[in-house]
């Protein structure tokens, strides 16, 4: 028998509800083809078994197939799949979200918009604040055959017909399951870990799982060998004011766990790595933060860390590593505006390469570096972070909310010291001869 004819016979044990025969084939048939619609299938079977997590892997997994093969209507399900899977492992936040996202692409909406519209609903210590009522206002008044894209087309034959009422379906089975999560989790206290949104638009893409028939009481579990460099898995969104951190780590001591905070860094002694291990964790952050207002929650899952920034905006990572010191605005070259009292023009901030070309010479001490003619050598200059902390430091509170606005709106191409100048208008992206400011 092929596998196609496997996977459909999966596909049809799944909508008599049998679980077991529909898990057993479709794992057949996904060892040959990971079809983002058998996935979602076997999510929809393992949900019925009881066995969340599996559900929610298939789901993640699904989505990224999906996405491959830019099959919009299931990336719209698999969001919903992951809903369901969030909604039975009780976490009423991230179930909610992702029942938001399924019902938005199912309206139209962009597959990958630029801004997360869900974070509009989180509060800066990471809890979702949409409520059951808000939540049933807008099933009452939404209308899903009003695309977002305005570009609604006519229901001009019969298979367009029977696809637009699958949307309606599957949109208010998601308006109902938000409902269902949102007042469940109105029933909790107000700082109960499920309220909180721990997750992105873009899940986790995890190896295709081989999945036992059988209940999780009917499953024996495989040994399983973690190596012992495996690190720890984090998760993080971040506001203007705040970076939230999840760092995933099973079974920590709330009691012996010590947090230091410092301007640049997270010590933490110790957490509980993937292999079992107790050891000390630091990371090491992209941004300055604040210490006195920092703070961190332990969960049995997961250590929760909110991490007030010391300068409001967006940071470019998380962590300190190499890739975030490559990023585009972190190696600025700066040309200043000359004035007797205060700036009356926009510096430019253009990104320039880590390293400069050097260009070929006959000269016995080598090829110069032109660009780096006139330049200080020190390493105070060197280092772009330090320079910009001098120079907000310097500056009058005005003057720092004038860099902060035009350096944030102009994706770092811009930084003016002038209020009056950025104030009352948006400061455009602006690159150097040369470049090509393109929206990802």
């Amino acid at each position: 028998m092929s596998y196609v004819t496997l996977a459909q016979q999966g596909l049809a044990s799944v909508e008599a509800r049998n679980w077991e025969d529909a898990l057993d084939k479709l794992s057949t048939a996904l060892k040959e083809s990971p079809n983002p619609a058998w996935l979602i299938a076997r999510s929809k079977a393992l949900a019925g078994l009881g066995r969340p997590q599996d559900a929610l892997d298939d789901a993640d997994l699904a989505w990224h197939k999906a996405f491959e093969r830019n099959k919009r209507d299931l990336m719209a399900t698999a969001q919903y799949r992951r809903g369901v899977a969030y909604f039975q492992l009780k976490q009423y936040a991230n179930a909610d979200y992702c029942y938001t996202h399924c019902m938005r692409l199912l309206k139209g909406g962009p597959a990958m918009p630029k801004e997360d519209p869900g974070l509009e609903f989180v509060d800066k210590d990471g809890f979702w604040t949409v409520t059951a009522a808000e939540a049933m206002d807008a099933a009452r008044h939404q209308d899903i055959s009003k695309k977002e894209d305005g570009l609604q087309q006519a229901m001009s034959n019969s298979l367009a017909a029977d696809k637009d009422r699958s949307h309606f379906r599957e949109w208010r089975m998601a308006s109902n399951m938000r409902i269902q999560a949102l007042s469940a989790m109105e029933k909790l206290p107000e700082d109960d870990a499920a309220r909180k949104l721990t997750i992105s638009l873009i899940p986790d893409e995890k190896d295709l799982a081989i999945h036992l028939s059988g209940r999780p009481a009917e499953v024996e579990a495989a040994p399983r060998v973690i190596p012992e460099d495996t690190p720890l898995r984090l998760q993080e969104f971040q506001s203007k004011t705040h970076m939230s951190v999840s760092i995933f780590s099973k079974g920590v001591n709330k009691e012996k766990l010590q947090v230091q905070f410092s301007e640049s860094s997270v010590h933490l002694d110790s957490l509980v790595f993937p292999n079992g291990d107790e050891r000390e964790f630091q990371l090491d952050l992209w941004g300055e933060i604040l210490p006195s207002k920092s703070t961190y929650t332990v969960t049995p899952n997961k250590v929760e860390l909110s991490l007030a920034k010391k300068i409001p905006g967006k940071w470019a990572a998380l962590k300190a590593d190499e890739s975030s010191k490559q990023a585009p605005v972190s190696k600025p070259q700066v040309v200043e505006a000359s004035s007797e009292t205060a700036p009356a023009a926009a510096p430019v901030v253009a990104p320039v390469a880590a390293s400069a070309p050097a260009y070929p010479s006959s000269s016995r001490s080598g090829p110069k570096n032109w660009d780096q003619v006139g330049e200080d050598n020190s390493d105070d200059e060197k280092d772009v972070n330090l320079f910009f902390k001098k120079l907000y430091k310097g500056a009058t509170p005005e003057q720092q909310r004038a860099m902060m606005k035009s350096f944030t709106e102009s994706n770092g191409t811009s930084l003016s010291t002038n209020w009056d100048d950025v104030k009352d208008k948006r400061v455009e992206t602006v690159p150097p001869d040369g470049v090509e400011a393109k929206k990802w």
